[in-house]
């Protein structure tokens, strides 16, 4: 009586931990096609986030808005409706940190471009305007001098008070990953 008892008891534990590892094994078996980050971060036991990116431009833009642009930088892929330049705490302009470095709080990338429209004459129309008018208006096909990478927001509990002090201790570039 008592050895099919233990034997069902062994079954059903070795079946819920089985299940267990089958799970996790499935969640860090490794990239899929677009999704690198995501497993990356499942696998470090990480909540995927998007990436602290700090930037500096040839010329101030701070305060224009970027959009997208393809690889070869001829036409733009992606721009922001106007109400998602607003949140909560106002407008998404970039932090500004020290020595021209900016903490980027859009989306920007390596293809970035800045339009001569400034955020709030953006946030304050009612719709985008057409691609040909957002063409039109990209003031430079290639405005960063610097981009970096500082890795996961959910790894700051304070980025801009963190990545001041990185840049005030010339170690931005250890911590972060050059992009450009």
């Amino acid at each position: 009586m008592k050895a099919p008892t233990l034997l069902l008891a062994a079954l059903f534990f070795g079946g819920c931990c089985g299940k267990k590892e089958a799970a996790r094994t499935t969640a860090s078996a490794g990239p899929t096609a677009g999704t690198e980050q995501l497993s990356v971060a499942a696998s470090a036991g990480v909540a995927a986030t998007a990436h602290v990116l700090v930037y500096r431009t040839k010329e101030d833009r701070n305060e224009q808005v970027p959009v997208m642009l393809s690889g070869d930088r001829k036409s733009i892929l992606s721009y922001p409706h106007p109400g998602d330049l607003r949140t909560a705490d106002g407008l998404t302009v970039p932090v500004e940190l020290e020595n021209g470095w900016l903490l980027d709080r859009r989306g920007i990338g390596m293809n970035v471009a800045f339009l001569r429209i400034t955020y709030s004459e953006y946030a304050a129309m009612e719709s985008a305007p057409s691609l040909a008018e957002l063409e039109a208006a990209i003031t430079d096909r290639d405005p960063l001098t610097d981009l970096c990478d500082c890795g996961p927001r959910a790894a700051f509990s304070d980025p801009v008070t963190q990545i001041g002090n990185l840049i005030r201790h010339d170690s931005l570039h250890i911590r972060c990953k050059r992009l450009k």
